[in-house]
């Protein structure tokens, strides 16, 4: 369990990528299957931003749970993510709308692949601006 305490916030951010590229090998044609498996996967960062809110503490100012890893040192790069009470209730609201998005789409009969795909896509671009990022 540390580990999940300790890059919950790269966990939030990029499952949404994990669960892309899981749709990518499955068949064109199980339009249901891909449906179903974009709903079940989209409630993995819904879960793990649950538990990033109960264990936040709003008593401490600044960003909470950050994480901070050298990306190119030649050119003095990282990653660097943090969540503060604004940014959290944003990536809270992101999570939560998307199982209810991906739910309600599920009359959409063209491209669902590429469609599921592309929004799990849109989603980490969603959370990425809610995140601290410093480079």
């Amino acid at each position: 369990m540390p580990f999940i305490f300790d890059h919950l916030l790269t966990l939030i951010l990029f499952s949404p990528v994990l669960a892309a590229v899981v749709i990518l090998f499955l068949p064109r044609e199980g339009t249901r299957l891909i449906r179903w498996v974009a709903f079940v996967l989209s409630f993995i960062p819904l879960i793990l931003t649950i538990v990033l809110w109960f264990n936040f503490d709003p008593s401490q100012p600044g960003f909470q749970f950050e994480e901070q890893y050298v990306w190119y040192s030649a050119i003095n790069s990282s990653f660097h993510v943090g969540v503060d009470g604004i940014s959290l209730t944003m990536v809270l609201l992101t999570t939560l709308l998307t199982p209810l998005a991906i739910l309600t789409s599920f009359t959409i009969e063209d491209r669902v692949k590429s469609y599921m795909v592309l929004f799990f896509l849109l989603q980490l671009g969603m959370m990425e601006f809610s995140f601290l990022w410093t480079y």
